[in-house]
């Protein structure tokens, strides 16, 4: 499976638990479960680009 899904999955996940856990008026959970859900694939995938820059493999052999 793709780890694309398995984040969506999750994110979606927590947004509708947190969403009906915290808020009572369905508009308002809808609100807070687009927040959690946009907040949390928002962040992974800008630590993902972050992440992109770092260097991979063991390090280079000093002369």
């Amino acid at each position: 499976m793709n780890h694309l899904l398995f984040m969506t999955l999750y994110a979606a996940m927590l947004g509708v638990f947190f969403a009906a856990l915290w808020r009572r008026d369905a508009r308002a959970q809808f609100k807070l479960f687009a927040q959690i859900f946009g907040s949390l694939m928002l962040g992974a995938i800008a630590l993902g680009w972050l992440l992109y820059f770092l260097p991979t493999g063991p390090p280079a052999p000093i002369p």
